[in-house]
């Protein structure tokens, strides 16, 4: 009976896909190369995982794309741009992939994003925030399914005006951020912001730490002899449990504002429990909290289908599949030309609704919310939090075809 039920809860999705049952798809399969990060942090690219498998196996029940089959097939890039440009390599031409797509670093985006405009195949970034991976190394075969730098720095520093006012103009402000493409792009939109909405920011220190090898004591002491008025925190996964503990251990946090975007994310929820701080401003995913129709509908499939629980990345995974498949429909050919060209006109659904990539940089109009950090029912969370859309926190037309000259 489990199995039946969870079955015709997968079902249930199938209108996402398609408007009609159709009978399962039999013919020469599409292949879909994706590229992440495995085998070092597994538990962050599981939910991404586990939901772009599901896409594709709804939509292979419903027929797939004009009966044939979607299949993903996996490569593992180790954190490593070399490797990663290298499993790529292999995916389009041993395994003869017809699209690209991928959960990896910054860093590794690029190398990809770069390698796929060279090779001219259709590649979608599910991952990187790093909006150089759209601006600066974009191109035209690189498609953005996952949030941005730029709309995260835009939407909480709207959070820190509102909550703080005029407390947080010309103060002192300290970085701490991974050293790696993510942490610099970030920072850099910060910093530009900050300047534009006239907070006449005081960068007074920085420390940029090697992803995974955070000397948390000693990055806590120089942060806290700068005596900053406002931390700016983008560190990720250990690195970030790490500096909370030391901080808290030293007072680092005492009396002092913390704007810190990746702090309550699902997956930090989960590693922080009850050490997750109090009211540092954050980007998150309230995954137990959203009440919209479609997303409980999601929700109720994948918690019947997988026992780990959403992440911040399970709906860019699911969604990028939703891209390709509608980009197969409307190109009616497997031509990596012709699939470029339909992801730039298509709209797909989602479980946030419809959604669609803008055309002058690629980026889709995802939704992402806003809030402060904090602990609910012995939990981690995110707190007073409320919805944002990309669209609303974009550059103009002329700021984003300047940083794109350099593009390939």
């Amino acid at each position: 009976m489990k199995q039946i039920s969870a079955l015709l809860l997968g079902l249930s999705l199938i209108a996402l896909t398609s408007p009609a049952l159709a009978a399962p798809a039999t013919g020469e399969p599409i292949k879909i190369g994706e590229i992440n990060v495995g085998a070092k942090y597994g538990s962050m690219v599981l939910g991404y995982k586990n939901a772009s498998q599901m896409a594709v196996d709804e939509i292979n029940a419903a027929g797939g794309i004009n009966g044939r089959p979607l299949q993903l097939i996996h490569r593992d890039s180790n954190i490593d741009p070399a490797t990663a440009v290298k499993a790529t390599e292999d995916l389009v031409t041993r395994e003869k992939v017809h699209i690209l797509m991928n959960c990896d670093s910054s860093s590794d985006t690029l190398a990809v994003a770069n390698w796929a405009a060279q090779n001219k195949i259709p590649f979608i970034n599910a991952c990187s925030e790093a909006d150089s991976s759209i601006w600066e190394g974009g191109n035209t075969y690189t498609f953005r399914t996952s949030q941005g730098g730029y709309m995260w720095a835009s939407a909480i520093l709207n959070e820190a005006q509102k909550l703080y006012g005029d407390k947080i103009i010309g103060k002192k402000w300290a970085i701490v951020a991974p050293s790696f493409e993510f942490g610099q792009s970030v920072a850099k939109m910060t910093k530009m912001l900050a300047e534009q909405r006239g907070l006449k920011p005081e960068w007074v220190v920085e420390q940029w730490p090697e992803l995974g090898k955070l000397e948390a004591g000693a990055t806590v002491v120089a942060l806290k002899r700068a005596q900053p008025d406002i931390i700016f925190n983008l560190l990720w996964d250990a690195d970030l449990v790490k500096f909370v503990r030391e901080g808290n251990k030293r007072g680092l946090f005492k009396d002092r504002i913390v704007i810190a975007p990746p702090v309550a994310v699902p997956d930090h929820v989960d590693l922080l429990g009850t050490e997750m701080p109090s009211g540092w401003l954050s980007v998150g995913f309230p995954v137990n909290e959203v009440q919209d129709e479609g997303y409980l509908k999601f929700k109720k499939a994948y918690e019947a289908k997988h026992k780990d629980p959403i992440k911040f990345y399970t709906l860019t995974g699911y969604n990028s599949i939703q891209a390709i498949a509608a980009a197969l429909r409307q190109a009616g050919s497997t031509d990596p030309e012709k699939i470029r060209a339909a992801l730039e006109m298509v709209s797909y659904d989602t479980p946030f609704g419809k959604q669609s990539f803008r055309k002058i940089d690629h980026q889709a109009n995802v939704p992402f919310w806003v809030g402060v950090s904090g602990v609910k029912d012995g939990k981690g969370t995110l707190l007073n939090w409320h919805q944002e859309n990309a669209a609303d926190h974009a550059p103009t037309d002329a700021w984003i075809m300047e940083q794109r000259k350099t593009a390939p």
